[in-house]
C-alpha cells in the first residue's frame, strides 16, 4: 500500500526487472504483433477514464498520460538501436535513466487523440521496419549498456514488449485505483502529494512566526486545516444520508486557540494533516454520484462555504466538497508565502 492507502506501485521497478536473452528467432511474429498492439491499449486505457485521472500524479510519479508518452518517447532510442545493428556495432546506444525527455515533454497538456496517433505512427514504422528483416538480421547480437548483457534484435523486440507491459500495468493500477473518482477527490490527494514535502521542508522553527496581530502562525493555519478536515468529514458523512445540506459551523478561531496548535511540533501537524486528508478523499469517493450531485434546496452554504451559495439557490454535495478543496489550497498558498 502506499501512503494514500491505495495500492499504487504493485508493478515492480522497471530498472529491478532481471532478464534472460536468448529468445528464438521463431518468436519474431508473435513478439511483432505484441509490439503492434501496444498504440490500440494505450488509447483504450485513455480513453476509459476522464482528463482529472488520465493528468493524476499519484504521489508524484508520472500519470496515466506521462506513462502513456514515454513509450512514444522511447521510440527514437529504438530506432537508433536499430540502427546500431544495422552497422554492426558492438555495443546498443545507452538510455537516458534520468528519462528527461518524458519529465519535459508536458504529456498533461497534450490531447489524448494526438498523443496516441503520434505513438501509433512511430511503432507502425519501427514495425514496418522489423517486419522485413530477414532470420539472420533477426539473430543479430549487440551489447545492452545497463544490462551488460548480449542481445538479439529478437531479444530487443520481447524487452520492448515487456517495457511497453510494464508501463501499461502502472497505467491500469491508477485506473483500477481511482478510476471512478470525482474530481475533487483526485484533487485533494494531488494537493496532499505536492503539498507534504515542501511542509516538511519548512524551517520548523518560523513556523510559530504571526505575521500580525490577529493573524495565524503557519502551524495555526495548518491547525485550522485539521480542524476543517475533521468538521467537513462529519459533514461529508452525513450529508449523504440527510434529505438538506444543513450543518453546524463551528469557531475557528476559537477551535485554532483551544488545541494548542502553536506549540505541536510542526512534522506531526502535517503528518496529521495529510493523512486526514487521505482519508477525506476516500470519503468523498465513497458518496454515490448521483448522491453527490442530487440538487437540494434547503442548505446553509451561505454561511459555512469558502464560495457561499444564496440561501435560495440549490446546491449539492459534490460542490461542498469541491468547495471544501479550494479552501485548502487557499491556506496552503498562504504559508507557501509565509514560509
Amino acid at each position: 500500500m502506499s501512503g494514500t492507502g491505495l495500492p499504487f506501485r504493485c508493478v515492480k521497478r522497471w530498472f529491478d526487472r532481471d532478464f534472460v536473452f536468448g529468445v528464438p528467432v521463431a518468436e519474431a511474429p508473435a513478439l511483432l504483433d505484441r509490439l503492434s498492439l501496444t498504440p490500440q491499449r494505450v488509447e483504450a486505457l485513455l480513453g476509459q477514464v476522464p482528463a482529472h485521472v488520465r493528468t493524476h500524479r499519484p504521489e508524484g510519479r508520472w500519470s496515466i498520460q506521462e506513462h502513456a508518452g514515454h513509450l512514444f518517447d522511447l521510440e527514437a532510442l529504438l530506432d537508433l538501436r536499430l540502427d546500431d545493428f544495422d552497422r554492426g556495432e558492438p555495443v546498443l546506444h545507452a538510455a537516458d535513466l534520468a528519462n528527461r525527455r518524458t519529465h519535459e515533454a508536458r504529456h498533461n497538456e497534450r490531447a489524448p487523440a494526438d498523443l496516441v496517433a503520434t505513438f501509433r505512427t512511430a511503432r507502425m514504422a519501427i514495425h514496418a521496419r522489423l517486419a522485413k528483416m530477414s532470420p539472420r538480421d533477426l539473430a543479430r547480437v549487440a551489447r545492452h549498456p545497463r544490462l551488460d548483457q548480449q542481445m538479439s534484435v529478437v531479444d530487443l523486440c520481447f524487452f520492448v514488449a515487456e517495457h511497453d507491459d510494464h508501463h501499461v500495468a502502472a497505467m491500469n493500477e491508477i485506473v483500477a485505483s481511482i478510476g471512478a473518482w470525482p474530481e475533487c477527490a483526485v484533487r485533494l490527494l494531488e494537493a496532499v502529494d505536492i503539498a507534504g514535502p515542501w511542509l516538511l521542508a519548512l524551517n520548523a522553527e518560523r513556523t510559530t512566526d504571526r505575521p500580525g496581530a490577529g493573524k495565524w502562525s503557519p502551524r495555526e493555519i495548518l491547525g485550522h486545516l485539521i480542524d476543517s478536515a475533521s468538521n467537513n468529514h462529519q459533514r461529508f458523512v452525513r450529508g449523504r444520508w440527510q434529505k438538506d445540506l444543513v450543518f453546524q459551523g463551528y469557531g475557528q478561531d476559537a477551535w485554532v486557540a483551544a488545541q494548542g496548535y502553536q506549540e505541536t511540533s510542526w512534522p506531526e501537524l502535517v503528518t496529521l494533516w495529510a493523512g486526514y486528508n487521505r482519508h477525506l478523499a476516500r470519503v468523498m469517493a465513497s458518496v454515490p454520484t448521483d448522491v453527490r450531485q442530487a440538487p437540494h434546496a434547503v442548505h446553509n452554504f451561505d454561511r459555512i462555504a469558502y464560495r457561499p451559495v444564496a440561501a435560495d439557490q440549490p446546491s449539492t454535495l459534490e460542490y461542498f466538497m469541491d468547495d471544501y478543496v479550494l479552501h485548502l489550497e487557499h491556506h496552503l498558498r498562504q504559508i507557501r508565502e509565509l514560509g
